[in-house]
């Protein structure tokens, strides 16, 4: 809870339906102003004049002028404010609370005017004062005493508590605990509950305390306050061998209270109800998640040498994962062989450790990222428990991870597959072992490639579902180049060639259309794999939100980034499909080149995304094109090589020598016209490197001792002359190798050793 001044943003933004109407009022009557010439309205926005302002002044005249929708006034004096050396934030958040409309203001004009940036940070310090007020332990501290009180400082002290919440529970639990403070006992008693849910975290915590007296009073105000959340800890307690009889009767009738304040009974275990709160951090469910308006969140642990409370700060991005992870935890302390608890703990290491900029497929424990001071200093990578804990587990991570379409989480769990899985524990009828061939489907283009390469590197002999699809992932694999590829879909010409030559460039490809079906017919044609979509609201035929449903009903696009461009008057319907799609992110029409970009990787951050880099696309080929050849040599798997034929042929002509060399070495054991008369085209072309026309000549000898001859009449002669006269002795050894291999009927080393006749 945030006291009086917060409240949920969809209840502000009903509450400030009547404000938006006043400030769209301010906006009309601030353009028909400006095109009144003969009655121009000024504000004095000097910035000496302002600077002799107070803070207070300055927040309340930012205010007024955006209201009247006077934008470069109010702008100028939130600038002058957040520059003011007085600026504190817990007095500026004091100064929002007086003004009980101002948080509703700012949420509009951060919406709806062009001074959003100035609006947001103005916000933010509001917030912040709100978070340093909530930390002020001295200010819980003087509260506690002030429950010693009449009825009304004691109602005060209550509501600052309240407004403190779970920063207030460490010492409320403290004086508890302290025999000098017993005479405050029943109105901090009294007082517990009525913190409400933020209480509810640090006091599950803080059960573990040895006082039994204490244990039960911190029983019963959880049941009192009636969040489900409490009932795995108290089920635990009641069947803690080691509790009081008192202490589990009191648990019960906490349990049975809560199950009355929310209408419908708890069932399950313990560790049951203990998973069912790990699933529900894991999904950032909203009965649990951390504050979404706030950068970080606490962690509560129980110092149990100090009998104190201790909160552990951690990014809020991290918040469900590690709260997951403890929840898994507490449910295999209860059962050792939860098998969903442990599986879900691995997920949820995966997904923590992506969230702070690792490399999940990587166990290097020195990879620098953010720090987590919920772990040990040494703790090991999240691939070491899931590679540890076998195939099977790491098939059930990947599992959820195909469900729940999360590209971090499936890379995590294909790489702990591929280093610890045998063709028998990786591919098989059981329906455990099913999601990585279900990966060859998923959405993300980079997943699919790397379940393709495990697969194609166990050379399974039996069929398996979706085993078809694994040498065209592999054969497409070939051809990546790296470059990002975008459409971008606006009903309007000009604008819609702007946003493509903000975007373009670089490493990028660009589609830019005023209809969606139109552009979509070119991507399927001219783009491998699109990395973000643009569509603006004024789209028809179809409209925006068929779009969007068309969009998502494709395969390849159901986890693609989408932003949406808002035009006028028409971000309200933005906004509906963004809270629908979680994949969506919304920015004006008309915004700027970086509020573009922004936009974008905001979008790609929500979707698990991250741009397929040049460097990334040529390792992925590389490593495609050597499975290719363990499948060609091999021989008697489930895969047919010779179906990567066409992408072989134009890995010839990639930019790297290596991609080159080893796409001719598989096309060599390809008994296909095409694709001996494609290496011998790389072999003959004097414009090629030595290096490459060696490596070609000796793939196009083993594709002749393999399949025949099956050359062009020209290229065998041009195969010939550069056998018996090419200026340069290395080119011309390999290529005599390879006319041996050739094994031409007529007699072609008399020729050769003719030309030497007198030497």
């Amino acid at each position: 809870m945030r006291g009086t001044l917060w409240t949920p943003l969809e209840q502000r933004l009903t509450r400030g339906v009547t404000l938006a109407a006043v400030v769209t009022v301010g906006l009309v009557a601030s353009a028909s102003s400006q095109t009144n010439t003969t009655q121009p309205k000024t504000v004095s926005t000097a910035p000496e004049v302002l600077a002799d302002s107070t803070v207070e002044a300055l927040f309340k005249d930012f205010l007024h002028y955006a209201r009247l929708g006077q934008f470069g006034a109010a702008d100028a004096h939130a600038k002058a404010l957040l520059a003011h050396p007085d600026l504190d934030a817990v007095e500026l958040m004091e100064l929002a609370n007086k003004d009980r409309a101002s948080v509703d203001t700012l949420l509009i004009i951060i919406k709806h005017s062009s001074i959003s940036e100035s609006a947001s940070r103005v916000l933010e310090l509001i917030e912040k004062g709100e978070f340093l007020r909530r930390q002020d332990l001295e200010r819980i501290q003087t509260n506690i005493e002030k429950l010693a009180g009449n009825p009304q400082q004691e109602a005060n002290a209550i509501r600052h508590l309240v407004d403190g919440g779970e920063y207030s529970i460490p010492l409320l639990v403290k004086a508890l605990l302290d025999p000098g403070q017993s005479a405050l006992w029943p109105r901090i008693i009294s007082a517990l509950p009525k913190i409400g849910k933020p209480a509810v975290n640090p006091l599950v915590a803080a059960l573990a305390v040895d006082n039994h007296d204490v244990r039960q009073n911190l029983i019963r105000a959880l049941g009192e306050i009636g969040y489900p959340f409490a009932v795995p800890y108290l089920r635990k307690v009641i069947g803690d061998g080691a509790a009081f009889a008192e202490t589990k009767t009191a648990a019960a009738a906490a349990i049975a209270r809560i199950e009355s304040l929310i209408g419908r009974d708890v069932p399950g275990s313990a560790e049951e109800l203990f998973y069912q709160f790990a699933e529900r951090f894991y999904q950032d469910d909203e009965t649990v998640r951390a504050d979404p308006r706030l950068d970080e969140a606490n962690v509560w642990y129980w110092d149990s040498a100090g009998q104190t409370l201790k909160p552990v700060v951690v990014p809020r991005r991290i918040f469900g994962p590690v709260m997951a992870m403890r929840c898994c935890q507490e449910a295999l302390q209860l059962r050792n062989d939860y098998q969903d608890a442990i599986a879900l703990w691995l997920a949820a290491n995966i997904r923590r450790e992506s969230r702070l900029g690792f490399n999940v497929e990587n166990g290097d424990p020195a990879e620098a990222g953010e720090v987590d001071r919920t772990r040990p200093a040494v703790f090991p990578r999240a691939l070491y428990f899931t590679q540890a804990a076998g195939p099977r587990y790491a098939h059930l991570v990947l599992d959820r991870a195909v469900r729940e379409r999360d590209t971090a989480v499936a890379l995590g769990a294909i790489e702990a597959l591929r280093i610890t899985a045998g063709e028998s524990s990786l591919i098989g009828s059981e329906d455990y072992k099913q999601p990585l061939a279900q990966c060859l489907r998923f959405p993300d283009q980079v997943v699919r490639i790397k379940a393709a390469l495990a697969l194609g590197a166990a050379l399974p002999k039996s069929q398996f579902a979706d085993s078809q699809f694994v040498v065209p992932v592999l054969a497409s694999t070939l051809t990546q180049s790296g470059r990002q590829q975008l459409i971008v879909v606006d009903a309007d010409q000009g604008n819609a060639n702007r946003v493509m030559g903000a975007l373009r460039g670089g490493d990028r490809d660009v589609i830019a259309e005023t209809g969606f079906y139109r552009a979509m017919d070119r991507a399927r044609t001219e783009f491998q794999m699109v990395s973000g979509v643009f569509l603006s609201t004024d789209l028809t035929e179809p409209g925006l939100a068929v779009a969007l449903e068309k969009l998502r009903s494709e395969f390849t696009y159901t986890k693609t980034p989408v932003v949406v461009l808002t035009k006028p008057r028409q971000t309200v319907m933005a906004e509906d499909l963004a809270r629908v799609d979680s994949l969506v992110e919304i920015v004006d029409a008309a915004a700027a080149d970086t509020a573009l970009e922004a936009a974008l990787e905001r979008a790609r951050g929500r979707a698990g995304h991250a741009p397929l880099s040049g460097e990334m696309a040529l390792s992925l080929a590389l490593r495609a094109a050597d499975t290719l050849r363990s499948i060609a040599v091999d021989g008697r798997s489930v895969y047919d090589a010779s179906v990567a034929t066409p992408s072989l042929i134009s890995a010839l002509s990639a930019s790297d020598e290596r991609l080159q060399i080893t796409a001719a070495s598989v096309l060599a054991l390809t008994p296909l016209p095409a694709a001996q008369r494609a290496i011998a085209h790389v072999a003959l072309d004097e414009k090629n490197s030595k290096s490459l026309r060696v490596a070609a000549f000796g793939s196009l000898a083993e594709s002749a001792k393999n399949n025949g001859n099956l050359l062009e009449e020209a290229q065998v002669a041009a195969l010939v002359t550069i056998a018996k006269e090419d200026a340069d002795l290395t080119i011309r050894t390999a290529a005599s190798q390879t006319l041996g291999a050739v094994n031409l009927s007529n007699n072609k080393a008399s020729e050769i050793i003719r030309t030497y006749h007198g030497g």
